[in-house]
């Protein structure tokens, strides 16, 4: 997918455990060139380099995969262990039981299991000190982690049935379809994933050299993985990323496109969290981020390329998704 950014309230998160300490974090921004004015407005987006850039960034002054989230580090480099000894594991469900071996010697504050035990297989994660992770972020990312770096290891994107989550309702939810492509419910008992128990017996594609070309990336691997994304949200985003933002079809056309009908195609983006017209805004929002670090483009340049009327219809859109106009934004950057 491209010109892919990230919502400010993860960049927030991975912050939090070195304000937590006490570190000049905008010192520590400003020498990776990271602009903090990116972060602390709540709408305000990354590019998907400066995001990758803050998790690495925080992982080395920590040294801790976990970003102080936890009553004692995960020191940097036990991610790869872990994948170095599950590489050789025969199916599916070897991996995630060597890897819960692994993290119950790396971590007590994490607890992981798999139930196999139902119509489904059930991965649920745990934190042992939910107050040192109070907006849920290493959970969730974990979660996340699991569920690609598992899916990677056999060659398949796992589809997940559901997820259920312990807390309430984010107010980041717009971002679920991205990091949990499934139906999620919250306010539940456990943090967990459901997916066939299928997937389980699958066996392992990857070679140890790929496990340390994956790993070398890391996050990129992680974050940037929609080309194996089958939802209709991402079909239709991919759709309109090849066509001049000036003349983005109607949803009419893009059901004919798709071959299907308007109601038939509203009903099945609504049933994944979506809808067109939210798509279109989300790829121009991204665009617009993307082109705004292009100093050689004026602001009527880049209203013009996303198909707006004029340049003022695209500042008030810009300002309504990130908190932000335009020319504020592009000063953050200069």
């Amino acid at each position: 997918m491209n010109h892919l950014t990230f919502s400010s309230h993860y960049a927030r998160a991975i912050l939090h455990g070195l304000e937590q300490k006490g570190l000049p974090t905008a010192q520590l921004l400003h020498r990776n060139g990271i602009d903090p004015d990116f972060i602390y407005p709540p709408r305000a987006r990354l590019p998907t380099e400066q995001f990758i850039r803050l998790f690495r960034m925080t992982w080395k002054v920590l040294d801790d995969e976990f970003m102080g989230r936890t009553t004692a580090p995960c020191r940097v480099g036990h991610f790869h262990l872990m994948g170095s000894l599950v590489v050789h594991s025969t199916t599916l469900e070897d991996v995630i039981r060597q890897s819960i071996r692994c993290y119950q010697l790396f971590n007590r504050d994490i607890q992981i299991e798999l139930n196999s035990d139902g119509e489904e297989a059930e991965l649920t994660m745990t934190h042992r000190h939910p107050e040192l992770d109070p907006d849920q972020f290493l959970i969730e990312w974990l979660l996340m982690v699991w569920h690609r770096l598992v899916g990677w290891l056999i060659g398949r994107k796992i589809v997940l049935s559901h997820a259920t989550f312990k807390h309430e309702l984010p107010g980041h939810f717009d971002e679920y379809r991205f990091v949990f492509p499934c139906q999620c419910h919250f306010d539940q008992q456990r943090n967990s994933l459901f997916f066939s128990k299928t997937y389980l017996t699958m066996p392992v594609t990857r070679t140890p050299t790929e496990l340390d070309e994956f790993i070398l990336s890391s996050p990129r691997n992680l974050l940037v993985w929609t080309d194996d994304d089958d939802s209709l949200t991402t079909l239709v985003r991919k759709q309109l990323e090849g066509m001049e933002q000036d003349r983005l079809p109607t949803l009419d056309v893009m059901a004919e496109q798709l071959n299907m009908t308007s109601n038939t195609l509203s009903r099945r983006l609504k049933a994944e969290g979506s809808a067109y017209q939210k798509i279109k805004d989300n790829l121009r929002r991204d665009q617009a981020v993307t082109l705004l670090l292009r100093p050689n483009l004026t602001i009527t340049d880049i209203s013009s390329q996303l198909g707006f009327a004029e340049p003022g219809a695209f500042s008030r859109a810009f300002k309504h998704w990130t908190g932000l106009s335009p020319l504020a934004y592009r000063k953050q950057d200069s």
